[in-house]
């Protein structure tokens, strides 16, 4: 029961992942760019990218060190619809489900509407959910906060909500999103990176990206 996870936000919905010596990379830019931000140069042990477009392709990005996963490790994937703004971009994407031991971390990607029941079932009740709002193709703040009503999460990342600075229309800025909460349920981080723990953190975790 002393698991922790290490999170760190890279930027846009990219995060690494740490636990027992493995790192992960989640939704890496082709180049290791990122609107916005210093190209990204990082180690890992295994990256998951959630998106199809062609510049998502986590080989180039990210250089991977072999490293072998612990046994406790797994990774649920969930086929979800992206079809947000009117259906101008149909298609599909991708939610992972990482667990760490008996930690649970929900990467939700660029998730353009509300997962089916069945998915929601099974992602309810994670320790933490990483959760966009704000960028053009995710939900906006509204839509987020019932997506994270419905799934109950321990603690929330949200993401993308710096808006045209990452190149994105601003469809429903941060403090849209953490207004629909109590304010000390809302944390402001004097970090990028935090420690997910069996107990702790809880409520809205916003990092600082350095």
């Amino acid at each position: 029961m002393n698991e922790t996870v290490t999170i760190r936000w890279l930027g846009h919905s990219c995060f690494r992942m740490e636990y027992a010596g493995f790192s992960l990379v989640t939704d890496p830019y082709e180049d290791g760019y990122i609107p916005g931000l210093a190209p990204l140069h990082v180690g890992a042990d295994a990256v998951y990218c959630s998106h199809g477009h062609g510049d998502h392709s986590a080989a180039a990005c990210v250089e991977l060190t072999g490293g072998k996963a612990p046994d406790d490790f797994s990774v649920r994937e969930f086929s979800v619809p992206h079809d947000h703004h009117g259906g101008a971009r149909r298609g599909m994407n991708t939610i992972r489900q990482f667990r760490f031991g008996t930690l649970r971390v929900v990467h939700m990607g660029d998730t353009g509407c509300m997962p089916d029941g069945g998915t929601v079932a099974a992602l309810r009740a994670c320790d933490a959910l990483l959760l966009p709002v704000g960028g053009y193709y995710t939900v906006d703040a509204e839509e987020a906060y019932a997506i994270a009503e419905n799934l109950a999460p321990r603690c929330i990342v949200p993401m993308h909500y710096r808006g045209k600075s990452f190149g994105f229309d601003e469809i429903g800025t941060l403090d849209a999103f953490t207004a629909l909460f109590a304010a000390a349920d809302v944390r402001f981080l004097e970090t990028d990176a935090f420690a997910l723990t069996a107990a702790e953190p809880r409520g809205v975790i916003v990092p600082r990206l350095s």
